[in-house]
């Protein structure tokens, strides 16, 4: 009797096996793809941001509308100063509208303690350091950051920024002034803030829809609460209060990469649109020193 042959798998050969070379070639086309899926990713991931700070913008701007609506049609001052420890600024006037939620000892303190200061103050395109750390600037935490100011009166120490209020309000027609953010300093009610201090009425503002109300400004001193810098004197200039300081020291996020947005900044216009615009398309008739356009209240410049 024949024995029947053995019906058994045979063993894989060697050939059947990825090569050195193969396996290179696969790895090498897989960084391939990734290398050009990347950017696509990193540009969704930059278009989410500006979307969603674009939100939280005019989340800020119904905050103003409804602050103005119960204060007989006037916008809050952008900020008063007493001192280092006493301060009110324009966050702080419309925190209530806005969802804040701490007590109303922790608002005019310089500085709304983190677990009370509203997330919507930060753009997610903000990643400027806070460098806790450092003996300097170590007071600024990354949760009490805030990325917006409003669109200053101008750029004049004195009677255009850190105005004392019994001056009066700044008269907005004069030839070189801005927008609606005063910026009060003096002593105060008590040795505090004064709560009713005056703003401008809502209509100095004759074209809202041309008319800059906040601006991006990524300094590492913005901060919940503080007055210095919640009022920005334009687009390009020397100091704090400027979306881009020319300085190599400067505490700006715009210094090391021009705007937020894509080399632009977020801005929210009194009729509570925002757009995205470079700093050149803000500025009208005017310079990036001596801007005019969507820096001023005046019509047609």
């Amino acid at each position: 009797m024949k024995s029947k042959k053995c019906q058994c798998a045979r063993p894989a050969t060697l050939s059947s096996a990825f090569t050195l070379i193969e396996l290179l070639v696969v790895i090498a086309i897989i960084a391939i793809l990734a290398a050009l899926l990347l950017p696509a990713l990193a540009s969704a991931k930059a278009r989410a941001w500006r979307v969603q700070c674009a939100s939280q913008q005019r989340q800020l701007g119904l905050g103003f509308a409804m602050f103005s609506s119960d204060t007989q049609d006037q916008f809050p001052a952008a900020s008063y100063y007493v001192n280092d420890y006493r301060q009110l600024s324009w966050d702080t006037w419309i925190y209530r509208y806005i969802g804040g939620t701490g007590p109303d000892s922790v608002l005019n303190i310089a500085l709304v303690p983190t677990v009370f200061a509203p997330r919507i103050e930060k753009c997610p395109a903000d990643r400027l350091p806070t460098l806790e750390n450092d003996p300097q600037w170590g007071w600024v935490t990354y949760g009490l950051r805030r990325t917006y100011a409003m669109n200053s009166v101008g750029s004049n120490w004195g009677t255009e920024w850190w105005v004392d209020p019994s001056t009066g309000l700044p008269d907005l027609n004069v030839p070189g002034r801005h927008g609606v953010g005063i910026s009060w300093n003096g002593p105060g009610v008590g040795g505090y803030p004064d709560p009713d201090a005056k703003g401008y009425k809502t209509s100095v503002v004759k074209d809202p829809a041309g008319t800059i109300l906040l601006v991006e400004l990524p300094n590492i001193q913005n901060a919940v609460g503080n007055a210095w810098p919640a009022f920005c004197n334009g687009p390009y200039g020397s100091g704090d209060l400027y979306q881009l300081d020319p300085s190599p020291d400067a505490k700006h996020f715009g210094n090391n990469q021009y705007g937020l947005h894509g080399n632009r900044f977020n801005y929210l216009f009194h009729d509570n649109h925002v757009q995205p615009l470079k700093i050149e398309k803000t500025v009208g008739t005017g310079t990036l020193s001596n801007p005019k356009g969507g820096w001023t209240v005046a019509v047609g410049d």
